[in-house]
C-alpha cells in the first residue's frame, strides 16, 4: 500500500526528535496492534501506524491511514526486524 510519513529514520541521517522530510513508503504488513512493517527507500523498517499518512504531509495536516484500510495487508511473521538490524 502507497503511503507517507515522517518519521526520523536515523539510519537515513535523519536526527531523532527532530522534524525529517516527508517520505513516500509502501506499506508491508500490520501487526494488528500498532506497527506497520514499511519499505522506504529500499530498506525494510517498522514503524507506529500513526505515522503513516494517506497522503504528503505532516502529523495533523493530512489524514493517517486508517485501521479499516490497515486490515486489508496480512501481518508479517518476520516483523520486528528493523532496517538498521538488517544485512
Amino acid at each position: 500500500m502507497q503511503a507517507w510519513t515522517d518519521y526520523p529514520f536515523t539510519w537515513l541521517g535523519d536526527e531523532a526528535g527532530k522534524e525529517a522530510p516527508i517520505r513516500e513508503i509502501n506499506v508491508l504488513s500490520y501487526d494488528d496492534d500498532k506497527y506497520c512493517r514499511i519499505q522506504v527507500n529500499g530498506k525494510i523498517d517498522e514503524i507506529k501506524a500513526c505515522y503513516i499518512y494517506q497522503r504528503a504531509g505532516r502529523l495533523g495536516e493530512v489524514p493517517g491511514i486508517n485501521r479499516r484500510q490497515l486490515t486489508f495487508l496480512k501481518a508479517d511473521p518476520q516483523s520486528n526486524t528493523a532496517a538498521s538490524d538488517s544485512p
